[in-house]
């Protein structure tokens, strides 16, 4: 018979997770077993949000700790490599159909693309959102041409994703779509993902004829393109990764809650794969540029940073997941699959991963501006309409949770008090041509509480 969690239980599975980190930046074989299992037995009492996400965490740190053992490491078959690619694009159409701010993000970046080709004719609408592209944000948007004064534009998109059957499925889905309103439509599928691009010949990869007018929607990829070898900036920072990391994961060990900072570490340059793409981007001169990231520091090279930005950041994510699927009881199989295959992913390349093997490298939206205006590009201002719809499309999922901010002229979603995504627009400085230069880290602004 399963026990009912005392509020003593709770309160600790935080503390055991940062002080089984502690263990594992410390080498301690027989401290992280320990630690592994009062997570484990902490973890089991209930299920919860907090509690599956420790679950991840733990098998994270479990095989973090591994990787001392070469010999084991390189024996280690990953539980993602029996995904089937069926089970995967179910996964990532869930993610989809239950997150209300990707949902959100479709919605500003569809009415900030519509006010941008307001007046055009012919419209190339470049789709790189990749393995978080949905065919609803373009049924959407097809809509919102139809009803556009003066009749549609011709509409002309081009999707890049990573599974053949998703492109076809598209194809049809919107074509039968632009068919019914009589809207003149063209689809052009590239098979790939982002950083798999030849960025060096981008407008024929992409379809792009000259005379369009362009429109490019990047959601939940950029951050891909982050991609270094940290490895060549590591022997700078050898001897600080020993300290920082268990002193700092021994700090949050002994308090419940969050740090209210984390200590900022120097970065690496631009990454150069980055760069290229921004540079491909500008030689297309869009009429905007609408980005959608998720906000927050997992690109940091220590992994005491990294683990106690992911903790918080997902602690919140598996929260508001958690109440959307307890909106229909029938959808805990769809938030359970998304927990394991979305977001334990993710969870376990920022935690697992160094090097160019670490995709997951999320950053702050101010640090995404200062990359874009480094490679040529000025900053859109989301309209009053575009935020609007964005607020209301929100908002109309009822989760009292889900919170929203409009930061200079940017729209970010979040939980509570915890930032997780933000949206925004971008366009090539008139004049200028791309380039790139190192960055200085910005701090993060705290979430403010309504």
């Amino acid at each position: 018979m399963m026990c009912m969690p005392s509020v003593r239980d709770q309160v600790r599975l935080v503390p055991a997770l940062y002080q089984c980190a502690t263990h594992v930046s410390e080498g301690s074989i027989g401290k992280t077993n320990d630690s592994l299992s009062e997570i484990k037995r902490l973890s089991s009492i209930v299920d919860g949000p907090l509690q599956r996400l420790s679950q991840i965490m733990a098998d994270s740190l479990a095989r973090r700790l591994l990787f001392s053992c070469e010999g084991l490491t390189g024996s280690l078959i990953h539980p993602s490599d029996y995904f089937e690619q069926s089970s995967i694009q179910s996964a990532r159409y869930n993610f989809a159909s239950l997150s209300p701010y990707l949902n959100t993000g479709f919605a500003t970046i569809n009415r900030a693309i519509l006010e941008a080709m307001e007046v055009e004719k012919v419209v190339r609408i470049i789709d790189l959102s990749c393995s978080a592209s949905h065919p609803r944000q373009w049924l959407k948007l097809l809509h919102g041409f139809h009803g556009r004064p003066g009749g549609p534009p011709e509409v002309r998109l081009t999707v890049v994703h990573d599974d053949n059957d998703f492109l076809a499925n598209m194809r049809a889905l919107l074509s039968k779509e632009a068919d019914m309103l009589k809207i003149p439509f063209q689809f052009n599928d590239v098979n790939g993902r982002l950083e798999t691009l030849d960025f060096s010949n981008l407008r024929s990869v992409l379809g792009i004829k000259y005379g369009e007018a362009i429109a490019i929607s990047c959601s939940l990829q950029l951050h891909r393109l982050l991609v270094v070898d940290d490895n060549a900036s590591c022997s700078a920072i050898d001897q600080l990764q020993k300290m920082a990391n268990a002193a700092q994961l021994k700090q949050m060990a002994s308090s419940v809650y969050s740090p209210a900072s984390i200590l900022n570490y120097p970065r690496t340059p631009s990454p150069l794969l980055l760069a290229s793409f921004l540079n491909a981007i500008h030689t297309l001169k869009p009429n905007i540029m609408l980005v959608m990231e998720q906000d927050a520091n997992h690109n940091a090279l220590l992994f005491s940073d990294r683990f106690v930005e992911a903790l918080n950041y997902y602690a919140a994510l598996f929260d508001s997941f958690n109440a959307m699927a307890a909106t229909n009881s029938q959808r805990a199989n769809e938030r359970a699959q998304v927990e394991r295959m979305i977001l334990g992913e993710e969870i376990k390349n920022i935690l697992l991963c160094e090097g160019v093997n670490r995709h997951e490298r999320h950053e702050t939206l101010s640090q995404w501006a200062m990359y874009m205006d480094t490679s040529g590009f000025h900053h859109v201002p989301l309209s009053f309409g575009a935020i609007r719809e964005g607020e209301l499309k929100l908002m109309s999922f009822g989760l009292n949770g889900c919170q929203y901010q409009v930061e200079s002229d940017c729209l970010l979603l979040g939980w509570s008090s915890t930032r997780l995504y933000s949206i925004s627009a971008w366009r090539p400085k008139k004049g200028s041509t791309s380039g790139s230069r190192e960055h200085m880290l910005v701090q993060r602004q705290v979430w403010p509480h309504n």
